[in-house]
C-alpha cells in the first residue's frame, strides 16, 4: 500500500511501510507530509480553530479538563453539604454529634459556601 504520492511500486527507497526521505526532502529538511495532510489522514480535518482560540487565551485544551473536574467536585460537595445542613437544621436535628448546634450549623454552612466559591473559581478558569 503506498504511503504517499512519491511512493509507488518503482520506488526502491522504501522498505515495508516506513518511507525513506527522497532527495528533495534531504535538501530542504522538510517532511513531505504534515500532521494535517489529507493523504496521511483522509478522515481527519486539518482545522484546529477551536484549539487555537483557547491557546490565544494562554491555555490549551488539555488544561481545561482538570479545572472542569475540580469545579464539579467542589460544586457537588458544597451543594450537597449545604442541602444536608439545611435539612438537619430544619428538622431540629444536630449537624454534628457532641457540638453546639449553632456552632456546627455555622461551620458546615461556611464550609459549604467556601466549597461552592472554589468550584465557581475553578469553572472561571476554563
Amino acid at each position: 500500500m503506498p504511503v504517499g504520492p512519491s511512493d509507488n511500486k518503482n520506488n526502491k527507497k522504501t522498505t515495508g511501510k516506513i518511507p525513506v526521505p527522497g532527495p528533495s526532502e534531504a535538501r530542504t529538511g522538510k517532511r513531505a507530509f504534515t500532521q494535517g495532510s489529507p493523504v496521511r489522514r483522509p478522515c481527519v480535518s486539518a482545522s484546529t480553530g477551536w484549539a487555537l482560540a483557547t491557546a490565544e487565551k494562554g491555555r490549551t485544551v488539555m488544561e481545561s479538563g482538570p479545572a472542569i473536574f475540580a469545579g464539579m467536585v467542589f460544586g457537588l460537595f458544597g451543594g450537597g453539604l449545604l442541602v444536608w445542613t439545611a435539612a438537619r437544621v430544619r428538622h431540629h436535628e444536630p449537624v454534628a454529634q457532641g457540638v453546639s448546634p449553632v456552632a456546627s450549623a455555622t461551620f458546615a454552612t461556611i464550609a459549604a459556601v467556601i466549597a461552592l466559591a472554589v468550584g465557581t473559581w475553578c469553572f472561571s478558569r476554563v
